[in-house]
C-alpha cells in the first residue's frame, strides 16, 4: 500500500512537471486559475503582470491575490495600476475593496470617497462609477456619484433614472418615485420610461404600502406643478393600474374640462372601464361626453359605446328580469331613432337584433332589422358579412334551421380564405350536428381541423371526437342526439329545457368525452345566471375527474377568468393559470395563461414539464 501510494504521487508529480513544460506562462496560469488552484495561479500571474499589464490579468492576479488571503500585494498592485490608468475610477473602488477585505475600513472609506472625488463632469465616467458601486451593493457611494454627477453635468443630463434605481434598491420608495418624478420636471417626454420604471410597483395586486407612498408623492408633485399637466397624466395613469376608475374619472373630467378636449379623453378611459367589466364608472364616462350635446365629434360613439355597456352589464350579472330586458330594447331603439339608421350604427342595430331574438324571442324584428342593416349601402363587406352570420344565426335559433344554412354557406363561399368563413363553415358543421346528421357534420369538421383560427380548428377538433366517440355503436345513438338537441336548446337561450335534458344524458351515458362536455355545458350555464360557485363545482369536477381528457385545460381557464375578473380572487386565478402552464403545455390556452399569470404573480411563468 505504502509502496502504492509513493508511485501515484510519481506519477502525479511528472504530471505536473510535464505541464509546466509543456505550457506557457499564460495557459498555466489560466488553467489554474480556473481550477481555483490560487496559490499556483498566483505565481504565474505575478510574472505576467510585470510583462503586461492587460485588464483580464490584472483582475485574475487580484482575484488570486486576494483568495490566497494576501492583501498587501493586491493593495501594491491595485496602486500601481492606478497610476497606469488615472482615469479609471474604477480601480478606487478595487483598492477600497482590498482595504475592506483586510479588515481596514478607514482606508477602504479612503479609497471609495477618492473615487468620487476625482470625477471628472464626464457622463459615461459617472455612469461607469456609479454601476460599479451599485453592483457592488455600496449603495451610499452610487447615490453619492449619480448626484455629484448630476451637479457637475447640471442640465446635461440629471441621471433621475439611476438615482431612482438606487433608491428602490435601498427600499426609500418615497426617493425612487421623487427621482422618476423629477424626470418629467425636466422633460414630458419622459413620461412613457417613467410609467414603464413605476409599472412593477403599482398595481391593483401590488403593495399597498408601496402604492400609497407613491400616490402620496405624486399628488404632492401634482399641487407644485400645477402647470405641468404630465403629473396629472401619471397620477390618472396609476389610477387605472390600481383599477381605481372612480378616482381615474374625476381626474379625467377635471382635465377634459380644462383643456376643452371634446372628450376624448372620457371616451379612453370608459373603453377601459367596460374592458375591465367597470361597467358603472364606463357608463358615467360615456354620458359626460354624451351630456356635451349632439355637436361634438365624439358625441355618436359615446351614445352608441354607452348602450352596448348597459347591455354588457345587464347580460353579465346573469340574474335579469324581462322589464329590465324591456327597458335595454327600449333605450336601444330611442338611440337609434335618434341616431337615425346609417352605416355608422350598424354594430348598435346588430346588438338590438341579438336582444330581441335571443333574450325577448321577438324573431321578426330582429330579422328585419339585420336585413335592413345587411341592404344598407356604403357598409363594409366585411361588416355585411358579420350582419349576415348574425342573421343565420337569428334564423336558427327562430327554428329555420336550412335558411340558416343557406346563409352560412354564402359567407363561407365568399369568404374562404377568411376567419370568418372558416366560423361559417364550423357553424354549419354543427347545424348538420343538431340535425343528426353527424357523419356529414364529421367530414365538415375534419376539414376544419386545419382552420387558420386556432380556436376554430380546435372547436372542429372537440366535436369531430365526440361525434366520433358517441356514433360507434349505431344502435345506441340517443344520448348523443339528445345532448345535440340540448346544445341547440342552449344556443336558442332556453336554459330550463336544457337542464332537465342534459340531466338525462349524463344519467344515461357511459361515454367519457359526452360526460365532460355535460359538466362544462352546466358550467357555462351557472356562469351566465351568476352562479359563480355552481360553476367552480362543476368545472374543478371536469379537470378532477379527467384529468387526462379533452377539456380539463379549458376548466382550468374558465376558472381561472372566473376566479380573476368575477370574484377578485386574484392568488387563486395565477395558480389555476399556473396549472395550466405546468400541467397541461401543449393547450390552446397556454400562451394567454403564461401572460396572465405573469401580470398577476409579477413573476415569471414556470417551466413546463
Amino acid at each position: 500500500m505504502k509502496r502504492l501510494l509513493i508511485i501515484i504521487l510519481m506519477v502525479a508529480g511528472s504530471a505536473n512537471w510535464a505541464l509546466a513544460q509543456n505550457g506557457t506562462d499564460e495557459e498555466l496560469a489560466q488553467e489554474y486559475y480556473l481550477n481555483k488552484q490560487y496559490d499556483k495561479a498566483v505565481v504565474y500571474y505575478e510574472k505576467i503582470y510585470a510583462r503586461r499589464q492587460s485588464e483580464m490579468v490584472y483582475h485574475n492576479y487580484i482575484d488570486c491575490l486576494e483568495q490566497t488571503k494576501d492583501y498587501k500585494t493586491a493593495v501594491k498592485v491595485i496602486k500601481k495600476q492606478i497610476k497606469i490608468e488615472p482615469d479609471n475610477l474604477i480601480l478606487w473602488i478595487d483598492l477600497g475593496n482590498a482595504y475592506a477585505t483586510s479588515g481596514d475600513e478607514k482606508q477602504s472609506k479612503d479609497a471609495y470617497e477618492k473615487a468620487i472625488h476625482n470625477l471628472s463632469p464626464d457622463r459615461t465616467q459617472v455612469l461607469a462609477l456609479g454601476n460599479a458601486f451599485f453592483e457592488q451593493k455600496q449603495w451610499d457611494y452610487a447615490l453619492e456619484t449619480y448626484k455629484k454627477g448630476k451637479s457637475m453635468l447640471k442640465d446635461e443630463y440629471p441621471f433621475v433614472f439611476e438615482i431612482g434605481s438606487v433608491y428602490k434598491a435601498m427600499g426609500d420608495i418615497a426617493g425612487m418615485t421623487d427621482s422618476y418624478l423629477d424626470a418629467l420636471v425636466v422633460s414630458a417626454s419622459y413620461l412613457q420610461t417613467v410609467e414603464d420604471a413605476l409599472q412593477i410597483s403599482v398595481g391593483d395586486n401590488t403593495d399597498a404600502t408601496k402604492n400609497t407612498i407613491i400616490k402620496r408623492e405624486l399628488i404632492k408633485y401634482v399641487q407644485k406643478y400645477s402647470d405641468n399637466e404630465t403629473f396629472a397624466e401619471l397620477l390618472i395613469w396609476m389610477m387605472i393600474q390600481q383599477k381605481n376608475y372612480a378616482d381615474a374619472l374625476v381626474q379625467v373630467r377635471a382635465l377634459d374640462r380644462r383643456n376643452h378636449e371634446g372628450g376624448w379623453r372620457l371616451i379612453a378611459l370608459a373603453r377601459t372601464c367596460i374592458a375591465n367589466e367597470a361597467y358603472d364608472q364606463g357608463i358615467l364616462a360615456f354620458q359626460y361626453v354624451i351630456d356635451m350635446g349632439e355637436k361634438n365629434d365624439n358625441y355618436v360613439d359615446a351614445r352608441q359605446e354607452q348602450l352596448k355597456a348597459m347591455n354588457l352589464k345587464l347580460m353579465s350579472g346573469g340574474d335579469y328580469t324581462r322589464d329590465q330586458l324591456v327597458d335595454i330594447q327600449t333605450r336601444f331603439r330611442k338611440g337609434l331613432d335618434e341616431l337615425t339608421h346609417y352605416s355608422a350604427t350598424v354594430p348598435l342595430m346588430m346588438d338590438l337584433a341579438h336582444l330581441d331574438a335571443f333574450y325577448l324571442h321577438d324573431d321578426s324584428e330582429a330579422v328585419a332589422l339585420l336585413n335592413e342593416a345587411i341592404d344598407m349601402k356604403g357598409i363594409a363587406s366585411i361588416t355585411r358579412a358579420r350582419c349576415q352570420m348574425e342573421l343565420a344565426d337569428v334564423l336558427l335559433a327562430s327554428g329555420q334551421i336550412w335558411d340558416a344554412s343557406l346563409m352560412y354557406s354564402r359567407v363561407e363561399k365568399a369568404f374562404k380564405e377568411d376567419p370568418i368563413g372558416d366560423d361559417a363553415k364550423l357553424k354549419n358543421a354543427f347545424i348538420y350536428y343538431y340535425t343528426g346528421n353527424f357523419k356529414w357534420a364529421k367530414s365538415e369538421l375534419d376539414i376544419l381541423k386545419g382552420a387558420t383560427s386556432k380556436l376554430t380548428a380546435n372547436d372542429a377538433m372537440a366535436l369531430s371526437l365526440l361525434i366520433t366517440d358517441n356514433t360507434e355503436d349505431s344502435a345506441h345513438l340517443q344520448p348523443i342526439e339528445l345532448f345535440a338537441h340540448a346544445q341547440l336548446l342552449d344556443f336558442q337561450n332556453y336554459e330550463d329545457s336544457v337542464q332537465i335534458l342534459i340531466d338525462s344524458v349524463f344519467n344515461m351515458t357511459n361515454t367519457r368525452t359526452l360526460k365532460e362536455e355535460i359538466l362544462m355545458m352546466r358550467a357555462s350555464m351557472a356562469e351566465k345566471k351568476g352562479k359563480f360557485d355552481d360553476a367552480i363545482k362543476y368545472y374543478q369536477e371536469e379537470f378532477h375527474d379527467y384529468p387526462d381528457g379533452m377539456l380539463p385545460d379549458k376548466a382550468l381557464f374558465n376558472m381561472a377568468k372566473l376566479e380573476e375578473n368575477k370574484l377578485k380572487t386574484t392568488d387563486k386565478a395565477a395558480e389555476y393559470y399556473k396549472d395550466i402552464i405546468i400541467d397541461y403545455p401543449g393547450s390552446i390556452y397556454i400562451e394567454d395563461a403564461r401572460a396572465r399569470y405573469r401580470h398577476l404573480s409579477k413573476d415569471d411563468a414556470p417551466p413546463v414539464n
